[in-house]
């Protein structure tokens, strides 16, 4: 069991460590976009932060092995241009990462309203960074993705930085970091759902079955500093 436990937690560090270094770098911008909020004359416009485009390209590319993508959700009502406004770029094989464009209209039958997501309302209510998902991403790149997001405060609300992990990349690195095939080991979402696991037959976006459940041995924190932020824990099933 001893043997077990230090397993689940040097692949919780692998996890937690690749994660929080693009965690560290959106917070950075996100207090960028603060300030450049408070530096407005007036009621900050679009072109107030037009710095963004080069300093998520940067991040994109910084952060090329983990994320397909980066972007910002402005808090609705903030920028008098528009009710609500997304900037998303992603990343490509080649080149500048390119715009990624969402439809905004209400009365589109292709209105994408980030304002009901997840992972806008969830950093927006609680003024905490989180990793959110997985959940499939049909407005950008049609497969699984977990999304980092973190709250950026401004006098018109709170505007969200966020980016796109594949759930592809995360599998990777969470089986490469536990490098055995048993016992099963879980990794699971604060809702009870599987991210992910090292056994066929428990897929990911599925419950937890009881009967497994009844039989964890191990449970650790994949972020034992910080269970907000990465609100996840690996499991060991004695099975």
């Amino acid at each position: 069991m001893e043997h077990l436990t230090e397993i689940l937690e040097r692949t919780a560090e692998a996890l937690s460590t690749s994660i929080n270094s693009v965690f560290t770098d959106l917070e950075q911008i996100g207090r960028a976009v603060s300030s450049a909020a408070d530096a407005a004359a007036q009621t900050p416009r679009r072109s107030d932060f037009l710095f963004l485009k080069q300093e998520l390209a940067s991040f994109i590319k910084l952060h090329s092995e983990l994320i397909v993508g980066a972007g910002i959700a402005y808090a609705p009502g903030s920028l008098p241009q528009a009710p609500n406004w997304l900037e998303w770029w992603r990343a490509q094989p080649k080149g500048e990462p390119k715009f990624v464009t969402h439809d905004l209209n209400p009365e589109s039958l292709n209105y994408y309203d980030y304002t009901t997501r997840e992972w806008f309302t969830l950093p927006s209510s609680t003024g905490q960074p989180v990793a959110v998902g997985p959940y499939v991403d049909f407005g950008g790149i049609n497969s699984s993705i977990i999304t980092l997001c973190v709250p950026a405060p401004t006098a018109q609300g709170t505007h969200i930085l966020g980016c796109d992990l594949p759930l592809a990349t995360l599998e990777g690195i969470f089986l490469r970091a536990l490098q055995i095939r048993h016992p099963v080991v879980v990794l699971m979402g604060p809702n009870g759902r599987v991210i992910s696991s090292n056994h066929a037959t428990i897929a990911t976006g599925t419950l937890l079955p009881p009967q497994d459940a009844a039989r964890a041995a191990v449970a650790v924190d994949v972020a034992a500093g910080n269970p907000r932020r990465l609100p996840w824990k690996l499991i060991g099933l004695d099975r």
